[in-house]
């Protein structure tokens, strides 16, 4: 069967994720149903401007459509074709007069279009009629570009009513007639402008063309091509405004209607424009929640969170901190509690584990001074059957001293240059007793000699070496160097003799970290090596092997760290 794979999720990220969502979703759908509100009257005022423009549209197209009628029965009337066939000078002089005059009355009459114009080249006539709205400086400027564009035969009655710029302002034109001879029609687009029902004082009207441009130049600042290109409104310009367009029949311009914001804002509701402001104040509300959030709930978790990391390195007094929300001030209240007794039974524990390790290494104590005072007394025996009295006393003496370093407090560490002292003592003993009195070399340099180990640690090494001896001179090399990986340090500690070596079982045996205290075979080394383990732990490291020149007992123990240095008392500084 599949196990099952567990996913790990983090309360903080889900509680602020939660609320998050909620708030967001919330603050969302106040947002849309009031731009759903402001988009509904906004709909609701655009229709009502639509038929506001329908009707200025249709009165500009009436105005335009009355010129058209106009201009189009003047050109069947026998005027125009006296003009048209280049009659004689009087005639075509009298035609043109009642022609502009006619036109000058319709000015006067309708007051739509600005300016008419009458132009023939066949008859050579040309008459103007004017409003008194211009000067006489424009009107030079108009009947200059009228006459060249008659004359040039450019434009035609099919071309409508056409855009033009003149002196730096655009008019409507449309011409009508053919072959020499014309009459114009000419308004501006302000006096089209007025021809509008005035909806209200916020509400506005101008012109563009096709391409975007506009003719009056009352708003440089709003995007005409993106208001064309618009099925229906949008809002634009500094102050904003609803903008809505209708193109204008028989012309390339579009009328454009724009209103004021205030109208159309101030068409929603009391309850809608209160909706408005509390969404818009909402949004507020994901900060606010947020940081409080983060004080009352994330960051008492992660005060927990760094109390317990501090625990788990060490820190064993470490407390839950305070807080003002009732439920984390329970939970760090029991958190405290339970440390404590954790505490407390830590010591009951500690204390219990020293209590075992004490009678433990008193029990190696006791199993260590009867085996090396058996073999002092086999090494006494054996100079008393020589009946030299004199080595027997040095003997006896050597032998004190030697006990007395024995038996001393086993839990106390010594010096190495005391266990040295100690080596030298047993080597004089056996110098004494022996028939061949053994050599040993010592190789400690005089910066480890403070270090501290266990007693009678390298003396067991050294007694071996004279207890499994088959016979000569026993020579004996005792060295101590201090090792360095640029990490950690060690004590390095060899006994070497000149025997015969260890063999592959006892290798094996030795070898093995198997742990008993209680055994019957290689006594000295085991518990030298249990008393390592319960003052060192598991980083002191054995080593039994042999050489060419005989076999190698090898202690490595472990120091301060690299970053340390130590006195040659074993202290650190």
């Amino acid at each position: 069967m599949a196990e099952t794979k567990m996913y790990k999720h983090s309360l903080k990220h889900q509680i602020v994720f939660l609320i998050t969502v909620g708030l967001v979703s919330l603050i969302g759908l106040l947002v849309f149903s009031n731009l759903y509100a402001i988009s509904d009257s906004n709909k609701k005022i655009a229709l009502s401007n639509e038929r506001t423009l329908d009707y200025s549209v249709s009165q500009i197209e009436n105005g335009l459509t009355n010129v058209d009628e106009m201009m189009l029965s003047q050109m069947i009337s026998t005027n125009f074709q006296t003009l048209s066939a280049g009659d004689s000078p009087l005639n075509a002089h009298l035609s043109s007069q009642e022609i502009v005059t006619i036109l000058r009355e319709y000015l006067r009459i309708y007051n739509f279009c600005d300016a008419f114009f009458i132009y023939s080249a066949p008859s050579k006539q040309y008459r103007d009629a004017f409003t008194s709205d211009y000067s006489y400086g424009k009107k030079q400027v108009i009947e200059r570009w009228m006459e060249s564009a008659a004359a040039e035969d450019r434009f035609h009655y099919s071309d409508g009513w056409m855009t033009r710029m003149i002196g730096g302002e655009y008019y409507l034109i449309r011409f009508y007639g053919g072959r020499g001879t014309y009459l114009i029609a000419l308004t501006s687009f302000k006096t089209m402008a007025q021809k509008r029902v005035d909806a209200d004082s916020l509400s506005d009207v101008t012109f563009c063309t096709s391409d975007g441009t506009e003719t009056i130049g009352r708003y440089p600042d709003i995007d005409f091509q993106a208001a064309l290109s618009s099925n229906g409104y949008i809002l634009d310009g500094d102050p904003r405004r609803m903008i809505l367009h209708k193109n204008i029949a028989s012309t390339d311009v579009s009328l454009l209607l724009m209103v004021g914001e205030t109208e159309y804002f101030s068409r929603l509701s009391n309850m809608q424009v209160f909706l408005v402001c509390l969404s818009l104040l909402s949004i507020l509300l994901i900060p606010l929640t947020l940081g409080w959030i983060r004080r009352s709930v994330i960051k008492p978790l992660d005060d927990l969170e760094k109390t317990i990391a501090e625990i788990r390195a060490g820190h064993m007094d470490a407390k839950a901190p305070s807080s003002d929300i009732l439920e984390f001030q329970d939970v760090g209240t029991m958190f405290n509690e339970m440390m404590q007794q954790i505490s407390d039974l830590r010591i009951e524990t500690y204390e219990k584990e020293l209590a075992t390790q004490r009678a433990e290494l008193q029990y190696l104590q006791l199993q260590i001074r009867p085996h090396f005072y058996l073999n002092c007394l086999k090494g006494l025996y054996a100079v008393a059957q020589q009946k030299d009295v004199e080595k027997v006393q040095k003997i006896i003496l050597s032998i004190s001293g030697h006990l007395r370093y024995m038996f001393r407090d086993q839990l106390e560490l010594v010096p190495l240059s005391q266990e040295i002292e100690h080596i030298r003592n047993y080597i004089e003993i056996q110098r004494l007793s022996s028939a061949y009195p053994p050599e040993c070399r010592i190789d400690v340099p005089k910066a480890l000699e403070g270090f501290l180990i266990p007693p009678l640690s390298l003396s067991t090494f050294v007694e071996n070496s004279f207890k499994h001896r088959c016979g000569g001179q026993t020579v004996i090399h005792v060295k101590a160097a201090q090792l360095d990986n640029g990490v950690d340090r060690f004590l390095d500690l060899t006994v070497q003799d000149n025997g015969e070596g260890f063999s592959e079982q006892v290798l094996a045996d030795l070898n093995i970290d198997d742990q008993k205290v209680y055994a019957t075979d290689h006594v000295g080394i085991r518990n030298i090596r249990q008393r390592f383990r319960l003052i060192y732990g598991t980083k002191v490291m054995f080593a039994f092997y042999n050489t060419p020149q005989g076999p190698v007992s090898e202690i490595v123990i472990p120091l301060a760290p690299h970053k340390k240095e130590e006195n040659h008392d074993g202290t650190d500084r």
